[in-house]
């Protein structure tokens, strides 16, 4: 009777073995999927690889545009809390697909969906499209979003409010897009029948800081990463928003544009053509050693066409480093100044009104004090927040509430700045580092300081197998008197297969512009020589 039953068990056994090997080979006969298969689709919770309650499509269509026809694929990744919102994301797969995929980075506080069908941050708009060049092309807007009247989506980067929920929270720190990446991963294997060869992230700000923390937690997923103006030390970043917004509204602090130009003519009339060319840049910034007290009022007191003592203390707010007595997540506890004595203009972040409200204004407040506010408000305050008597160096709030065991753990959830990256390098991974010389948002010298934690982590010699860091002089946060770009995607999948970059060439984006200029290997910079100005050819990439 044993016998039998073990007999019996054994074909029922085959049976079923035989049954999911067939039902596999019906899968993949059906391989690669139409684009219209897609829709109504569902991905499994075990598909991805951080918990979710699977996935739905809930549209994909056929759209012409260069390059050839592309698969729209949209969709919502369902949160394991249902009271957080899903994830919308949008997947973009070309018919000639060369076989690799970019994954988008966001924003501020993200909330919007990210231009997946243009150019990357930094990339040359006058260029085909990544998508127009047959690579698969992906983002989402990380977890939440709500609808302001009339207002754009991309309203939803300046409000924080989202934050009160933790598990929007953490989508927003970097879950989401690990979530999104897999269900990108998966669509792929549906609609072609097999995953990308390779595979790239491409971020600027926010989109910088997830490139960073992607290339900490997991550095298996990507092949190459450009972290552009990364908001990588983001704690440190957001006490340095709130430090530079309390001087701001300080009695006699306020920098109205007026000021803020006149700041800038001052420095680029001292500065300018020490680099060998009146261009409207300084090229190398390190040398530019302009003091904003020559602007000082004779009395102290406000009048147009000089600073005020006010004033030269909101200036000196950001253009020296925040220092908090305490330590964050891998040790970071200060974040560099602004080079704002250097070429970098504040005109555009001051906000519309002097007022600082409580809780703070989009459009109306700086935007330091927006997202300041909405950080300590929401992603630690549940709403409730004396942001202005916040103490940025004790972590201590106006009625003595010790808040930096919060900071520290927004800090793990949020921050970057994991120096020794060994993972990522022995995956085969590779790091660009793009900064402009003239950012008003996230210093240029955090670029830098990230460059040199890692070098001395891991030593230059290792660094240099898998790290590029490069400054554009001109560039400030996202446009500027130079807006640079190159193809940044190309060259990251030329690293990956084995062509290292050097010293590169970048045009400017500007309307109407017609100039290219060398982008040098750090710490070097492009220096003037002889020729036509508007030609890269005409600069050196020299030593400083």
């Amino acid at each position: 009777m044993r016998r039998w039953i073990v007999a019996v068990s054994m074909v029922a056994v085959s049976i079923s073995v035989a049954g999911l090997m067939g039902t596999a080979a019906m899968q993949a006969q059906a391989l690669p999927l139409a684009c219209s298969a897609l829709r109504g689709r569902t991905i499994a919770a075990i598909e991805i690889g951080l918990p979710t309650r699977g996935v739905v499509v809930s549209s994909a269509k056929v759209e012409r545009g260069a390059g050839g026809g592309f698969c729209v694929v949209k969709g919502q990744v369902h949160s394991v809390d249902v009271a957080a919102m899903p994830i919308r994301f949008e997947v973009d797969l070309p018919e000639k697909w060369n076989g690799r995929a970019v994954q988008f980075g966001g924003g501020a506080f993200n909330g919007y969906m990210p231009a997946v069908r243009e150019e990357t941050v930094f990339g040359d708009k006058r260029a085909p499209t990544p998508l127009a060049r047959g690579y698969a092309t992906f983002g989402s807007d990380s977890g939440h979003h709500h609808h302001y009247l009339l207002l754009p989506d991309r309203y939803n980067a300046l409000k924080a409010d989202f934050a009160m929920n933790d598990e929007q929270r953490k989508n927003f720190a970097s879950d989401g897009l690990k979530k999104t990446h897999d269900v990108a991963i998966a669509l792929m294997k549906l609609r072609y029948g097999s995953a990308p060869k390779r595979m790239y992230f491409v971020g600027g700000s926010t989109g910088g800081r997830e490139a960073m923390k992607l290339v900490d937690r997991f550095p298996n997923d990507y092949d190459g990463v450009l972290a552009a103006y990364a908001a990588w030390n983001q704690i440190e970043s957001d006490l340095q928003f709130i430090r530079v917004s309390q001087a701001q509204y300080s009695p006699g602090g306020w920098l109205a544009s007026s000021k803020t130009k006149l700041l800038r003519n001052a420095v680029m009339q001292a500065c300018d053509a020490a680099d060998g060319l009146v261009d409207g840049m300084v090229s190398d910034p390190a040398h530019c050693n302009w003091k904003a007290e020559t602007l000082r009022c004779a009395d102290g007191k406000d009048h147009r066409g000089c600073l005020s003592d006010g004033e030269l203390r909101t200036v000196a707010a950001f253009a020296t480093p925040q220092g908090s007595n305490f330590s964050v997540e891998n040790g970071m506890n200060n974040e560099p100044g602004y080079n704002v004595l250097r070429g970098a203009d504040l005109t555009g972040n001051m906000g519309a009104l002097k007022h600082a409200f409580k809780p703070s204004l989009p459009l109306l407040n700086s935007f330091y004090y927006v997202v300041g506010d909405g950080v300590l408000r929401y992603f630690l305050g549940h709403g409730r927040f004396d942001t202005l008597g916040f103490d940025v160096k004790t972590g201590k709030a106006s009625d003595g509430t010790d808040w930096v065991p919060a900071i520290r753990k927004q800090s793990g959830e949020d921050d970057g700045s994991l120096a020794d990256l060994s993972p990522f390098a022995a995956h085969g991974g590779k790091l660009l580092l793009v900064h402009g010389t003239a950012d008003a948002t996230i210093p240029t010298d955090a670029s830098v300081l990230l460059y040199e934690r890692i070098v001395s982590a891991m030593g230059q010699q290792r660094a240099d197998t898998f790290l590029r860091l490069y400054l554009v002089p001109g560039m400030g946060h996202g446009r500027g008197v130079f807006y640079a770009g190159f193809d940044t995607v190309g060259v990251l999948d030329a690293w990956a297969d084995g062509t290292a970059p050097g010293d590169l060439v970048v045009s400017d984006q500007n309307k109407g512009a017609a100039r290219t200029r060398p982008m040098c290997v750090w710490p070097r910079w492009p220096k003037y020589m002889v020729g036509d100005a508007n030609a890269a050819a005409s600069f050196a990439c020299v030593e400083r």
